[in-house]
């Protein structure tokens, strides 16, 4: 059983230097450092993607525990990071918690990984049941794979212990997801899937307050632990996400002021928020009162 003392956390990366993603890695990681303050962490990356943060981007270097290097023949840097996201399971060793670069740790993660399956995942979209998406069928069948299937994963937030299946496991997740290269669908999360139902690993459903995703439907910020908000720039509009990138890039620093309003206040937007954003992250008693005095100032 995994201990708090001994959790370890994988972050995957490839990027130039200092760019949005190294630094949305870095608010990630720094977020964790708050709430597990002895986790391990662990980035697997490239290396081109290394010598550009030996360059460039050192303080991402300073946060974190240890480096993997992983080679990949992929050209192209989106291709290359699914192609890690794939591999890093049979580069590192030990149980890991992986993360998204994209995510924000709020609460402790330790006690919620305490189980005895040998892979832990959150099901996508907030979901709290079996759904699957109708597009996979088409590919899934074309290759001889099971569709649907009863649960649809999210990749972003992945418990994998190191075992002899899970290793296994992992080397069919990256065949498939080669895969499904071939039929232009790269993501890494429908290969996870696929690879999950079909090889002999146990595995179980993590709560979804260990992936919120504060943009899709059913969320709720005062069960989450992770914050997940997907990686465009438009989707984290006018999150805390996206405040707190917005300050590391005018001041090098971390908002913590920022960070510990929402997590006061229980929701995951920025400075500046509206009604119907509190009112969309179920803080109604808040976006009631915040549009109440928005009223009364205006007369």
């Amino acid at each position: 059983m995994t201990t708090k003392t001994e959790l370890r956390v994988c972050y995957v990366l490839v990027a130039d230097g200092w760019d949005r993603h190294a630094q949305m890695m870095w608010l990630s990681a720094t977020s964790l450092r708050l709430q597990e303050p002895e986790a391990k962490i662990v980035l697997a990356t490239d290396g081109p993607s290394l010598e550009s943060f030996q360059r460039a981007a050192p303080q991402l270097l300073s946060l974190v525990d240890d480096v993997v290097v992983i080679d990949t023949p992929m050209e192209e840097k989106r291709l290359r990071a699914f192609h890690l996201k794939t591999l890093f399971r049979s580069h590192i060793d030990g149980d890991l918690l992986f993360l998204d670069g994209d995510t924000l740790v709020i609460k402790p993660l330790a006690a919620v990984l305490q189980h005895d399956a040998e892979i832990g995942a959150v099901l996508d979209f907030n979901h709290n049941g079996p759904w699957f998406p109708p597009q996979l069928e088409e590919s899934y069948l074309r290759l001889g794979w099971t569709y649907p299937l009863e649960y649809y994963f999210n990749s972003g937030v992945l418990f994998l212990r190191d075992t002899p299946a899970v290793r296994a496991f992992a080397k069919e997740w990256t065949r498939r997801w080669l895969l499904l290269v071939g039929e232009g669908m790269p993501g890494d999360q429908e290969a996870f899937v696929s690879a999950l139902y079909a090889m002999p690993v146990s595995w179980r459903r993590l709560p979804n307050a260990m992936n919120s995703i504060t943009i899709k439907r059913n969320y709720r910020f005062r069960e989450a632990r992770v914050l997940h908000f997907f990686g465009s720039p438009a989707e984290q509009q006018g999150t805390i996400l996206e405040h707190l990138l917005k300050h590391l890039q005018a001041t090098g620093t971390f908002d913590h002021k920022a960070y510990g309003r929402c997590l006061r206040e229980q929701h995951p937007w920025g400075p500046g928020y509206q009604p119907w954003q509190l009112w969309r992250s179920r803080n109604y008693v808040r976006a009631a009162g915040l549009k109440a005095w928005k009223v009364l100032t205006r007369r």
